[in-house]
């Protein structure tokens, strides 16, 4: 059995893991990452939009009123949105901040304040698209050490997925030891990765956690 190493927070669902295993892969969830609310109240009573990019974000919206127009990020954003009690309005094509604030440039007025909860170390250059922007930062997200054990597995792992730039910042002090094919999650998490590493880098058209699956899947079976 060949090693994947999957260093999200939220473990992967039993199809996820399944197709993994389905392509003779041994799969080891290695969280790199962990995230913490912030407990930063909500910086304004009234806007007309509120972004959101993460689901990460979603356990800190509680008190933000049910019928404010929203817009997610992706499906999975949505999701979850939506188990809470919002009505998602706006959720791009393509699973990426950018191209959700270039497409609310288009809807939301000169006029109309929209609310970004965001974690601490989202982009925040796309927020320039729109007029009235009020930043709220929700989570936060810490890297973790491996443990000396982790360390030494690493020099089998032959697939490793991340997620987000961060999670490759936590992995990069083990370097050393990886020798396989990175997996990522979006344009952002791959330039990540080409700073700190020659090997091969993956990443799927569409920027899901299944699509990455499907990727990995299909280049081990």
């Amino acid at each position: 059995m060949r090693d994947v190493w999957y260093t999200g927070t939220k473990r992967l669902t039993a199809s996820q893991r399944a197709t993994l295993e389905a392509s003779g892969l041994s799969v080891h969830h290695v969280p790199l990452i962990e995230t913490r609310l912030t407990d930063h109240a909500m910086p304004l009573e009234r806007f007309d939009w509120l972004v959101v990019t993460s689901q990460t974000a979603v356990a800190a919206l509680s008190d933000v009123p049910r019928d404010i127009r929203v817009a997610a990020v992706g499906e999975k954003t949505k999701q979850a949105l939506e188990a809470v009690g919002f009505t998602v309005s706006l959720m791009p094509e393509t699973f990426t901040g950018e191209a959700l604030f270039h497409k609310l440039a288009h809807i939301v007025q000169p006029d109309e304040t929209v609310l970004f909860a965001r974690g601490d170390l989202a982009n925040t250059d796309h927020m320039k698209r729109l007029d009235h922007v009020v930043d709220w930062v929700v989570y936060e997200t810490v890297g973790r050490e491996l443990t000396k054990t982790e360390a030494e597995a690493l020099a089998h792992v032959e697939a490793l997925l991340v997620l987000s730039p961060s999670a490759v910042r936590a992995i990069t002090p083990y370097l050393d030891r990886f020798h396989g094919t990175w997996y990522a999650i979006g344009e952002v998490t791959e330039r990540a990765v080409r700073e700190v590493s020659s090997l091969p880098v993956r990443v799927p058209e569409c920027y899901t956690m299944d699509a990455l699956i499907q990727c990995v899947g299909e280049d081990f079976s």
